[in-house]
């Protein structure tokens, strides 16, 4: 009897192998169960110890999962004694006596026993065998009585590999599907049967790749109507759909108006348990796109506008965060005048709360609808396509908040998909594993999704630095995390490749801010780093020369690849650098027509170095509201929405600095490409002499002049090419500034703070409104983006006319 029961057990031990790298006789475990085998299957999981000869000592460390935590009764690392000593039974299979389990690991009676944790090694420790994704591998036990969850019925995907989320097939059905590793049984639960839990929601389980894929096709469910449901797991778990499409919130969209999402959905609170459903409808992705073949810039000539709806627009001179995407579609004639070709819209995938920057989310496949419907996020990319500007948008793949369904499925510290404790230095929420294959198969899908259906140009992403392999970290301090990741670039490059099945040239910006050697590994497949110059901008912005230095916004100048660098003065993660100037900056630049000068000047150094830039909202209007806590933590609350500091001479000056330095670089592409000739001065020792920028394209030349001084001119001496004043021309200057040049002299006189931008004839021009010889009539805006009648005397104003946007000022 005794030898057919195990004969039964390895039967059923090898018929689970494809779901589990560990397994147990009997099975299910109990606590009170007797003589318990492990059976290690070394071909599943990471495979560490996969094809080793049956005289390999292969050893576990395992401890017990309690009430009282994980891990207890574990030994020593690399504790070889003969109770953790597994047996060879074939090849790949091994086993590890354990008998009781109270008494192989000395729990007490009082401690409720929930699973067994393990991870298999050799003797040394050098190989090791764990769960798919790098993660420690779990045995449930039952408490004694417990019932065992049936188990789902195995079928396979209808039409192939399992696609998550629900998916419309030609007859009209809907299938839907749920990966959930591990577990016994789903079942999904909808409005088109009154949330009634029937035998037909039970799922299926297709198991591909060692994954559970749950699934169930529903029929009857009407185009163009409405539809909400939930996944029950084991039971027990309810969940919505980590792919579903658009989100109902239990908490947080009854405070969503009316005028922000027309016919949301009511939360069915009284059929439903409080958890986030799933919105499922035929036509949610169906827009008419007016613009189907838009292509943006070479992205080493972006220049970017990083945007956060909630604070861009709003109540005037409140914080109240009540921004929107409608809002924001009325302030594109701003941006266009500005003359940035990208905004890169802060998260907008649905996160926890209406009052966010995003860097929570929750589901990845949907918009927020705190600021707009998905049609009102497509309206506002398709208007930004037809002035020439690309959307991008900031994901967050390192965390997710709690509501994400695969966190909430899962025991705290049990999860294949979630790290219990991060790897690396910089964790705020909770960790995705992303060694899991399911996780890396999220960010794929993720990334196709909103370029496909959304119609974005890119994706820059957050915390590169926590996108590495577990094991890719030596321990979780700085030094570990700063270090060389190949981990990093092979998980980057995997993103990347995906992306470009559907869109090669979509727009790749990572924010790992990491040395070079790792930065230059992702430059050299085209990918783009984040660069900070926060720091020195603030101590030039305040009129410190001590680590001023701006040489750094040209990449090649700290060993980046040329064109490689997406480099800014400001971000939503740095201080305004008029706060600084304004609490801490030299007494002669505190007031602000001063200020504004100086960042102008700033600004030059940025722009006008080759390769990509960026500007965080309002940055060109001197916005010098504090984002920082006491602890010099973020300030996530909302800012106050004032677009009257364009009422201010100086700001407005500063907006048209702006303008004219991001004209000068879309106007003359060639004069800074690869192939030009750039030099620069911007040192911190070149303080007292002054900074100077120099690029070159055969006839075309643009020469900066910055002095950095706070209180005295300077004459710069400089060879022009040309002894004719004739042959140059100004293209930019500090609003209200008096600098001036004399070629045949070789002298360039600026003023304290301020900056001259002298080009030679070749050089398109700036100033003034070009000519337009099309019968379009002119549309004039103020610079706030709202349409006018006719701007006043001396007033700053936008013209468009016809596909061209003009800044003048009206006579």
């Amino acid at each position: 009897m005794k030898k057919f029961l195990l004969i039964f057990s390895l039967v059923l031990t090898a018929a689970l192998a494809a779901r589990s790298q560990a397994t147990s006789d009997p099975t299910p475990l109990r606590e009170d169960s007797e003589n318990v085998w492990i059976y290690f299957h070394a071909d599943e999981g990471t495979k560490g110890l996969a094809g080793l000869p049956a005289s390999t000592a292969i050893y576990a460390h395992t401890g017990a999962c309690t009430n009282l935590g994980d891990w207890r009764y574990a030994p020593q690392w690399l504790d070889n004694s003969d109770k953790y000593r597994l047996e060879y039974v074939s090849e790949n299979l091994w086993r590890l006596f354990i008998g009781d389990i109270r008494e192989y690991y000395g729990i007490p009676a009082n401690e409720t026993v929930r699973r067994l944790a393990f991870v298999f090694r050799n003797a040394d420790g050098s190989k090791e065998g764990k769960a798919t994704g790098g993660g420690d591998i779990f045995i449930d036990v039952l408490a004694n009585g417990q019932e065992v969850p049936p188990q789902a019925e195995a079928k396979p995907y209808p039409g192939g590999a399992p696609q998550m989320g629900a998916v419309r097939n030609s007859d009209g059905s809907v299938t839907f599907c749920l990966a959930a590793p591990g577990k016994s049984n789903v079942s999904i639960i909808g409005s088109w049967n009154d949330y009634a839990q029937t035998e037909a929601g039970d799922m299926y389980v297709d198991q591909t790749d060692g994954i559970d894929y749950f699934w169930q096709t529903v029929s009857g469910l009407k185009e163009g109507e409405t539809y909400l449901y939930y996944y029950l797991v084991d039971g027990t778990i309810s969940v919505g759909d980590p792919y579903a499409n658009l989100v109902l919130d239990p908490d947080n969209d009854k405070y969503i108006p009316a005028s922000v999402f027309p016919d949301l959905p009511a939360f069915p609170a009284d059929k439903v348990p409080n958890v986030c459903l799933a919105v499922y409808r035929s036509d949610i992705n169906d827009y008419d796109w007016q613009v189907k073949d838009f292509k943006g810039v070479d992205k080493e000539n972006l220049i970017i506008y990083e945007l956060l709806l909630r604070d861009f627009t709003g109540t005037e001179g409140k914080a109240l965060g009540d921004g929107t995407v409608r809002g924001a579609i009325e302030k594109i004639p701003y941006l266009k005048s500005l003359g940035i070709n990208a905004v890169e819209l802060l998260p907008i995938t649905e996160f926890s709360g209406n009052i966010s920057w995003g860097y929570n989310p929750n589901f990845y496949f949907a918009p927020d609808k705190a600021y707009g419907t998905p049609d009102d996020y497509r309206e506002f990319i398709d208007e930004c396509h037809r002035q020439g500007i690309a959307v991008i948008l900031d994901m967050v793949f390192n965390q997710s908040d709690w509501q994400h369904p695969w966190y909430r499925m899962y025991p705290a510290g049990s999860n294949p998909l979630y790290n219990a404790t991060a790897p690396h230095a910089y964790s705020v929420l909770n960790d995705f594993n992303q060694g899991h294959p399911l996780v890396a198969r999220q960010w794929a899908d993720c990334v196709k999704y909103w370029l496909t259906e959304y119609n974005v140009d890119g994706f820059r992403f957050d915390l590169v630095k926590g996108l590495g392999l577990n094991g890719s970290y030596a321990n979780s301090g700085d030094a570990a995390t700063n270090a060389f990741n190949q981990s990093r670039i092979d998980n980057m490059r995997a993103i990347q490749l995906a992306m470009q099945e559907v869109r090669p040239d979509a727009y790749f910006i990572n924010e790992n801010l990491a040395g070079a050697q790792e930065e230059n590994a992702m430059a050299a497949f085209g990918q783009l780093n984040w660069s900070n110059l926060n720091h020195q901008g603030c101590q030039y912005a305040m009129g410190y020369s001590d680590d001023s230095s701006l040489q750094g916004f040209y990449a090649p100048a700290y060993d980046r690849t040329w064109g490689s660098t997406v480099s800014y003065l400001e971000s939503h993660d740095e201080q305004r650098l008029a706060y600084q100037q304004r609490t801490y900056g030299a007494e002669a630049v505190k007031q602000t027509k001063t200020a504004m000068k100086r960042l102008g000047s700033a600004a030059a150094q940025m722009l006008l170095a080759p390769g990509a830039h960026m500007i965080w909202q309002f940055s060109e209007m001197g916005n010098e509201e504090n984002t920082k806590n006491a602890d010099g933590g973020n300030n996530t609350d909302p800012k106050t929405v004032n677009w009257n500091m364009l009422g201010n001479p100086y700001r407005a000056g500063l907006v048209k600095n702006y303008s004219e330095l991001a004209a000068i670089r879309n106007g003359n592409p060639e004069i800074f490409s690869a192939d030009a000739s750039f030099t620069s001065a911007c040192k911190a020792t070149d303080w007292a002499s002054g900074r100077t920028m120099k690029s070159v394209a055969g006839a075309g030349s643009v020469f900066t002049f910055i002095n950095p001084n706070v209180d005295k001119a300077i004459t710069f001496s400089f060879d022009f090419p040309s002894k004719n004043n004739a042959d140059f021309k100004i293209l930019s200057t500090s609003y209200e500034a008096e600098s001036t040049f004399d070629a045949a002299a070789g002298k360039v006189t600026v003023p304290a703070n301020c900056y001259i931008v002298i080009g030679t004839s070749a050089v398109n021009a700036v100033e003034g409104v070009e000519a337009d010889d099309s019968d379009a009539p002119a549309e004039y805006f103020n610079l706030q983006g709202i349409r006018i009648a006719g701007p006043a005397k001396g007033e700053i104003h936008i013209v468009r006319k016809g596909n061209k946007t003009y800044k003048a000022i009206a006579e």
